[in-house]
């Protein structure tokens, strides 16, 4: 049992970090795109990197039916040891929520986005919707095709800790909220990153200021993963995308093209022997 104290210092270093992030955001990015509302620009950068970020309501639910098989179904991710078995509950839990839950879901999101500039929402919401949306249409289709019963991987030893972390989640938000979404949130997650193998945040997701979630030559590029460490409850740890090394503005794939095709016509050139 964590004392006080020592929640106490969690809170404080996943502050520090979000703190850190938001920096790196006002310092190095927003002046490719000027964003004028801070706070509002501040909170959708939480909600990108830190899902556990939400704002509380007045009612707790610990002691509801609801979070105990919550909490139960996160045991049985946790010790799933396959993709199979790990698809397989994850659609029986993902089968509980309909499309009205998930319209009401992007509903919330859509309304902390309300006052963000127009192109930054034009960008930003057609991969909010792909995250859950078709995050939860891959998942029930997998499982109703019996796809999902063909898949023979071996399950990291990140899952587990993953699916532990879940259990952590919402037993701790719901001393305050109901914490459904925020599991529906981490089932979806979940299935795109341990079974799809892809980031949560789909590629072509947008960070303010242009930078984006990219994909090249099989590797996944984010621009702010490690900037989330630290964060309590953060995806960040568990997705397959690398920290970019260099901006992942949409222009720079032209770029990187143009740099690998200058390399190839000099290493040919190099070890031509003819």
């Amino acid at each position: 049992m964590k004392s006080d104290g020592e929640r106490a210092d969690e809170r404080s270093r996943g502050s520090i970090s979000i703190r850190r992030l938001l920096r790196w955001v006002l310092q190095d990015i927003i002046g490719r795109e000027e964003i004028r509302r801070d706070d509002e620009r501040e909170e959708v950068v939480a909600h990108l990197i830190d899902t556990f970020a939400e704002p509380a309501s007045p009612d707790g639910y610990a002691g509801s039916p609801i979070i105990k098989e919550m909490v139960k179904a996160c045991r049985r991710m946790e010790e799933a040891g396959t993709q199979s078995r790990l698809a397989e509950i994850l659609a029986d839990e993902a089968g509980r929520f309909d499309l009205h839950d998930l319209e009401r879901m992007y509903a919330g999101f859509v309304d902390k986005t309300r006052n963000l500039p127009e192109n930054y929402r034009d960008l930003l919401l057609p991969k909010i919707k792909e995250q859950i949306f078709t995050a939860h249409h891959r998942l029930l289709l997998l499982a109703r095709s019996g796809d999902g019963d063909e898949l023979a991987g071996t399950l990291s030893p990140d899952s587990s800790a993953y699916f532990r972390m879940v259990a952590s989640a919402v037993i701790e938000k719901a001393r305050t909220k109901d914490p459904s979404f925020l599991y529906l949130k981490y089932l979806l997650a979940g299935f795109t990153i341990f079974i799809l193998g892809e980031p949560a945040h789909p590629v072509g997701t947008p960070f303010p200021g242009g930078q984006i979630v990219d994909k090249w030559e099989g590797i996944y590029l984010c621009p702010a993963r490690d900037y989330a460490e630290g964060v309590r409850f953060a995806l960040c740890p568990f997705c397959p995308a690398v920290q970019a090394t260099e901006p992942t503005y949409p222009e720079m794939r032209r770029e990187r093209k143009r740099r690998r095709k200058h390399e190839s016509l000099n290493n040919y050139w190099t070890n031509y022997k003819g």
